[in-house]
């Protein structure tokens, strides 16, 4: 019995060939789909593009994410904006490293910093 509050977690979700929202489950199996956003403890991803992807366990190949967030993350030939994970065994493609999130924000915060003097000078 769940406690309350809890939901119960399908405990698996099988996706192929479609376009998702979201998936919430135990393990999630998704080869050649699109998907919002996943939310499992166990995460397998072949060729498919996610937007949000939040496991303790993935093993990806051949994909495209947007945020992925693991504990362990196994990975061929995969394609990120972000990438949290404790472990990572494989190949993973950022597209912020350290140094293009840095400039990243001096460019917003120079932006921010031009405007806000605008602003300043404009409406006195």
């Amino acid at each position: 019995m769940a406690e309350a509050g809890k939901k119960d977690l399908p405990k698996e979700e099988t996706v192929a060939k479609q376009s998702v929202e979201t998936i919430y489950a135990e393990t999630v199996n998704c080869s050649k789909s699109r998907a919002g956003s996943i939310n499992a403890g166990r995460a397998e991803i072949d060729h498919s593009g996610i937007g949000l992807l939040k496991a303790q366990n993935v093993q990806q190949s051949n994909c495209g994410n947007a945020v992925v967030v693991a504990k362990n993350l196994k990975t061929s030939s995969v394609r990120s904006l972000i990438t949290i994970s404790d472990n990572i065994e494989g190949n993973v493609r950022t597209v912020l490293d350290k140094q293009g999130a840095a400039i990243c924000g001096v460019v917003f915060a120079s932006v921010f910093m031009f405007f806000r003097i605008i602003r300043r000078l404009c409406f006195r």
